[in-house]
């Protein structure tokens, strides 16, 4: 911050000049004495909160200070949302009115999936896009681009470029490692973790299943927070080492059901932080931001200070974002007007000292930001003929690897016996065993193939990039003529999803940002994600949730067996593996 900033804030204070603005007869939620404070006033300079008290001695007021009268409504420090993922699906200034809407003035995004599938150049341009407008965005450095680099082909970050990243200011720390990779040893994570350190910044952790000695291993590496309990016994053992709690209630998991029980217990409640891990369009619209996850937290007992909290000083003070999380002198005027406390019902929003929500209506300015030429064509992969999803193989019956998917998120390994006919493996429909295949989105047609129960795929084909976390290509389908049909169509559209069924294009959202964000708007967006359900259910697909499960099929972040374009990959023991057995 400059000099000349704080003098003008102390000679405000001073009452030497004038407030920006002053707003009266509000209920301030305090978030350092868990107390709702009625009959004071808030004085409002060059965007900071510079006087929090009685207004009969707050700063001189000009004919230019703007007073606003809260109405006797309660007045909340904005909402933080310190992990999600901002780097698919819609574009930040398409987000910026939703979020205010929904009482959330800052988020702390992660990044990998824009580093991994468009490198440095891609991830600054993302950086760039969320420049300029009334939402704060930080970051957090991708650490493994792509996990497993022996098992699947990336762009990702050199350690040069990895450094760079992680030296920006607003950049606040290295973003989730894999557990399993880190207690490995991997020499990508430990020289990342190191450099943190040193510079003082947050490791988040993504430690799903670590438990004793293991979680110990995880966290001697410099780990400060996990966002992957789901029970209560694990979310204590991780609070007992220190570690930051991170609750997630969004689009992938919906965890205050379980850990709602952290209320009752005798634990260090600073250390809970409620985050959303992703909200998608769907969820924008319909349910509002962080304000329907702190509503949650009260719904299942929290009490709305302390639940206003683990979204605002809670997060502020795990980032050392000083200037954030509180109503009180030097923090940023990003200030909710609350109707009810426990209803979190956000009526207007003040960012950075200006009222940019009013009635529910957002006021400010979101302009559309453009984006570079070559991050709106980076699948560069050769069209698709049906043959090249065959599967050669002698005469007879062939026992082979494939893949179960048990549910939107896990796999298993399971044996199926398969038929040869005309040189090449034959699917089997009756058992919902189909041909699926992973394409790198670089130059050639480089593939993996395998083969996939558990879809219900049978009659037709889906073509995305909007996978975990390579954003290369994943098909699958019963037919290899529409799995063509489908990879064609989507690198047409330079990313997204399609869905093809006998031989036409039934459905396509195009994300030709990095190939894995639309440039739609909002409305549009929303429409589509709510036309995929049937678009699959006209091809067979019987799968919960298959908007999550298409984009983590491919996945190697989570157990079992895997395919990437390198072929099939057992997760467990980090190896590729061969189709026949």
């Amino acid at each position: 911050m400059e000099k000349r900033t704080l003098d003008r804030l102390l000679r405000c204070a001073k009452g030497e000049a004038p407030a920006d603005a002053i707003i009266r007869n509000g209920k301030i939620v305090n978030v350092f004495t868990n107390s709702v404070d009625e009959g004071a006033a808030v004085s409002i300079k060059d965007g900071f909160i510079v006087d929090v008290g009685e207004e009969a001695r707050l700063s001189h007021v000009s004919r230019e200070t703007e007073i606003i009268d809260a109405g006797g409504r309660y007045l909340s420090p904005g909402f933080i949302d310190a992990h999600t993922h901002l780097d698919n699906i819609y574009t930040f200034h398409e987000l910026v009115p939703y979020s205010l809407k929904g009482g959330t003035t800052c988020c702390v995004s992660e990044s990998g999936m824009v580093a991994t599938s468009c490198g440095m150049a891609g991830l600054e341009s993302f950086y760039e896009s969320t420049k300029g407008y009334p939402l704060r965005c930080y970051f957090l450095a991708p650490p493994l681009t792509p996990p497993f680099p022996a098992m699947e082909t990336a762009v990702g970050l050199s350690p040069a470029e990895f450094g760079k990243v992680l030296r920006r200011d607003d950049v606040l720390g290295i973003g989730e490692a894999y557990w399993t990779r880190v207690v490995e040893g991997d020499d990508r994570v430990l020289e990342q973790a190191s450099l943190a350190i040193s510079l003082g910044k947050t490791l988040e952790g993504h430690g799903a299943g670590a438990k004793g000695s293991k979680l110990v291993q995880y966290l001697v590496t410099g780990i400060t927070s996990d966002h992957e309990s789901i029970t209560a016994d694990e979310a204590v053992e991780r609070l007992k080492h220190g570690v930051y709690v991170m609750i997630r209630q969004g689009f992938v998991r919906k965890e205050l059901p379980a850990l709602s029980a952290l209320k009752d217990m005798d634990v260090d409640a600073r250390r809970l932080i409620l985050v959303s891990d992703t909200f998608d369009a769907t969820m924008l619209a319909a349910q509002g931001y962080l304000d329907s996850v702190v509503r949650t937290a009260v719904e299942y007992g929290f009490s709305p200070i302390d639940a206003i909290k683990m979204a605002t000083i809670n997060p502020a003070d795990y980032y050392r974002l000083r200037h954030l999380g509180a109503i009180a002198p030097m923090r940023c005027a990003d200030i909710l007007f609350l109707d009810d406390l426990a209803e979190v019902s956000v009526r207007d929003v003040m960012f950075n000292g200006k009222m940019t929500v009013m009635d529910r209506e957002f006021r400010g300015q979101a302009p559309a930001f453009r984006f570079p030429e070559a991050m709106m064509h980076t699948v560069k992969t050769e069209k698709t003929a049906a043959d090249d999803f065959c599967i050669a193989a002698d005469p007879g019956r062939k026992r082979v690897r494939i893949i179960h998917l048990v549910n939107a998120t896990i796999t298993r390994e399971a044996e199926a016996l398969l038929e040869s006919d005309g040189g090449y493996l034959r699917k089997d429909l009756e058992k919902d065993i189909v041909p699926a295949a992973v394409i790198s989105r670089g130059s050639g047609k480089r593939m993996g193939k395998g083969f996939i129960t558990g879809t219900g795929v049978n009659r037709g084909a889906f073509a995305t990039t909007f996978i975990w976390d390579t954003c290369n290509i994943l098909t699958v389908g019963s037919d290899e003529a529409d799995m063509a049909s489908a990879v064609n169509r989507l690198i047409d559209l330079q990313g997204g999803i399609v869905v093809s069924r006998e031989g036409h294009v039934i459905y396509e959202f195009a994300m030709p940002v990095y190939g894995i964000i639309s440039n739609s708007p909002m409305e549009a967006i929303t429409r589509k994600t709510m036309e995929l359900d049937g678009a699959m259910a006209a091809i067979g697909v019987r799968m919960e949730n298959p908007f999550l499960a298409l984009q983590t099929i491919a996945f190697t972040g989570l157990p079992f067996l895997r395919i990437t374009d390198r072929g099939l990959a057992d997760i467990k023991d980090r190896r590729l593996v061969p189709l026949f057995l």
